[in-house]
């Protein structure tokens, strides 16, 4: 996956007002990729939920359990085999797999959603450091206009 060309742009050559739309920008784009962690792990946090659940499985065979219909709703049900799982392979699609499998598969998936959040991390790192510059920039920009604004009262005071 190759990541989009960043187009630079000087700071110094936009007015005010054009810095300002480019800061909401990058804090907007700061605020979708924090979004986007969040996301991430929560997606994290399922898999690691259900590694540790495939690991309670053990010695479980012939054990009454609630088996969820919905986030309220449960059904009585008894284990009949504690050997494999169907696990969730994405887009609706399930793969029985033996425990230890299905472990592996969360392990990975773990795995490569914290490489996810750590490249998203140093996107926004970037791009709250750019902020940072817009920033200063922006606030360079006032005090020279407000030097600027100054020394014409001065002129004029001393034409007076």
């Amino acid at each position: 996956m190759s990541e989009p060309q960043q187009q630079q742009v000087n700071l110094g050559s936009l007015s005010l007002e054009q810095l300002q739309m480019v800061r909401e920008q990058v804090e907007a784009e700061i605020q979708q990729l924090s979004e986007s962690i969040q996301q991430l792990k929560h997606a994290s946090n399922k898999y690691i939920e259900a590694k540790e659940a495939m690991g309670g499985l053990k010695g479980t065979d012939g054990k009454d359990m609630l088996v969820p219909l919905t986030s309220s709703i449960y059904l009585p049900g008894k284990i009949n085999s504690n050997e494999k799982v169907l696990v969730d392979i994405g887009t609706g699609y399930y793969v029985e797999m033996g425990i230890e499998q299905g472990q592996n598969f969360s392990n990975r998936k773990v795995q490569l959603i914290t490489e996810q959040v750590n490249k998203v991390q140093t996107a926004i790192n970037m791009k709250r450091q750019n902020l940072e510059s817009i920033v200063q920039v922006a606030q360079s920009k006032i005090s020279l206009y407000k030097q600027q604004q100054a020394q014409q009262s001065q002129q004029q005071v001393q034409q007076k």
